[in-house]
């Protein structure tokens, strides 16, 4: 009797250590299931594919035809380098009342490929100058109203003369090209203003045997052909506009400019300095000129710090992580250790008695 009492005891802590294992397992399948199916939930990052970025690239742009096309316009001083300018290349302080005027400039301009480009231009102002041409000449003066167009082909210096440099908000054009000139002048006596001689205009018939002459502009404007050349800075102020200085030098093919030529000089120059805005079509924010972060060794210092103190947080928050989830599993493991060794020793129990029981 007390035999089988035994061996019934024996088979019920038997099931229970079998039953606290498959709990134990259950339990870690459990966490291992919880853990997969948090990682499943947790919302992915949705990566914008290039068809959509085309898409909004393609709302804002106006078509392939615009892209690396500008539009500019600028205001500036007109001088003149002739027979009547009393300069040889720039006129001194005290001549600037003399020999500068005011002058306006509008361009249509685009990229091309390998930074050449296109552009074409209308330039309108006035030009003015005064010199005694001789000795015993009296001093004479001109003005001069015109408006030439003009088709230029440019190139980016840039490549040449700078290092590539993302941050860089400067571009330098150089440019050469092709144009015509219209133009009126009246050459006049600076003391006794007597007209003596003109361009693109007429005499008035009443006025033909006097000295002070009445001109009329029932005539066409005279004409010359033009080769304009010079550069052209440009600075990127956002992405869209440009602020740009325009230095021109532009070449006629007549030394009759200023109303008044000689056969031993050269043909008649003008020059344009302009300060004026470039409007730029298909550029996006991405073509924003990129600025660099200014850095205070103070935020630096505290930034490092606080980099640090993070740092040491996580590694801490970590471990205690580590610590509690290894502290957890040893539990688990300890009480099913105890289980087994309470097993073994009823199981030796069990022996002795039933030998002491024969």
């Amino acid at each position: 009797m007390i035999k089988n009492i035994f061996t019934f005891l024996l088979i019920g802590l038997m099931a229970s250590n079998v039953i606290f294992a498959q709990e134990i397992t259950e339990k870690k399948k459990k966490e291992k299931k919880e853990k997969k199916e948090k990682k499943e939930k947790q919302p992915k990052t949705e990566k914008i594919t290039s068809t959509d970025e085309s898409s909004e690239e393609g709302d804002k742009s106006l078509g392939v035809v615009f892209d690396g096309a500008s539009i500019a316009v600028s205001a500036g001083l007109n001088y003149y380098m002739g027979d009547i300018a009393a300069y040889k290349f720039f006129p001194r302080p005290r001549q600037f009342g003399d020999h500068f005027t005011g002058g306006f400039k509008a361009s249509i301009a685009r990229d091309i490929k390998w930074g050449l480009g296109a552009q074409l231009n209308y330039q309108r102002g006035s030009l003015i100058g005064t010199r005694k041409t001789g000795k015993n000449s009296s001093t004479v003066s001109f003005e001069n109203q015109y408006f030439d167009m003009s088709f230029q082909v440019r190139y980016l210096l840039n490549k040449v003369l700078f290092k590539k440099n993302e941050y860089n908000r400067f571009y330098i054009y150089g440019s050469i090209g092709f144009g015509s000139m219209w133009y009126r002048t009246r050459l006049y006596d600076t003391e006794t203003l007597n007209t003596k001689d003109y361009e693109g205009w007429v005499e008035v018939d009443n006025t033909k045997g006097l000295a002070q002459k009445t001109l009329s502009d029932k005539i066409p404007r005279a004409k010359t052909w033009t080769i304009p050349y010079g550069l052209t800075v440009n600075y990127r102020y956002n992405y869209k506009i440009d602020i740009h200085l325009d230095i021109t030098q532009t070449s006629t093919f007549t030394d009759r400019l200023d109303a008044f030529d000689r056969s031993w000089t050269a043909k008649d120059k003008y020059n344009y300095i302009g300060l004026g805005i470039t409007y730029n079509f298909n550029r996006t924010k991405d073509d924003a000129p990129k600025k660099k972060e200014k850095v205070n060794k103070n935020d630096t210092e505290t930034s490092d710090n606080s980099d640090n103190n993070e740092d040491i947080k996580s590694s801490i928050f970590s471990r205690n992580k580590s610590n509690k989830s290894k502290k957890s599993s040893s539990k688990d493991d300890e009480l099913l250790n105890i289980r087994l060794k309470l097993f073994e020793t009823q199981l030796k129990l069990f022996e002795m008695q039933y030998l002491l029981g024969q």
